[in-house]
């Protein structure tokens, strides 16, 4: 299954797939670099699509298909953007929470591919890399990668 024909099969953001990166705006791309571009198969601005359905509910931003050249089926990136301070932690947990959780009840068919939780700082990080935060995100399953995510061309095994 190809990441646009689950986003597709998706009924709460069917008509949300753009291609390349086409679904994040401009302040958010340049937090985005592909080894090679060519590889980011479509992206999703989750956010914005269901914003007038779950107004108040946590949304994360984006997810961003990328076909690894050492892999048959794509792996999705799903990036929150966010400020990376101490007091916005909970922030982000949550919005992390509530993913995991609208993936496996109304969206199945992403929820089965395989994917990395990704945040962005969107400004300074007032945390190192090796912080107790970092591994607790690690036990979530969520990488904080600074302010870029760059996507290689080959995934890890």
């Amino acid at each position: 299954m190809t990441f646009e024909t689950a986003v597709e099969g998706t009924p709460a953001i069917r008509g949300a797939y753009r291609k390349g990166l086409g679904a994040l705006p401009g302040m958010h791309k340049e937090h985005i670099r592909p080894e090679d571009t060519r590889k980011v198969t479509g992206s999703l601005d989750l956010d914005t699509w269901l914003r007038s359905t779950l107004p108040n509910d946590p949304r994360w931003d984006y997810a961003i298909g990328h076909q690894p050249m050492n892999l048959k089926h794509e792996i999705v990136y799903w990036v929150e953007v966010h400020p990376a301070s101490d007091r916005e932690i909970k922030v982000v947990l949550a919005k992390l929470e509530w993913l995991k959780n609208w993936l496996r009840n109304a969206a199945p068919l992403l929820n089965a591919m395989r994917r990395e939780f990704v945040w962005i700082s969107s400004g300074k990080t007032s945390f190192t890399l090796t912080s107790t935060q970092q591994k607790r995100f690690a036990l979530l399953g969520l990488q904080h990668k600074g302010r870029v995510l760059r996507i290689p061309n080959e995934a890890a095994a």
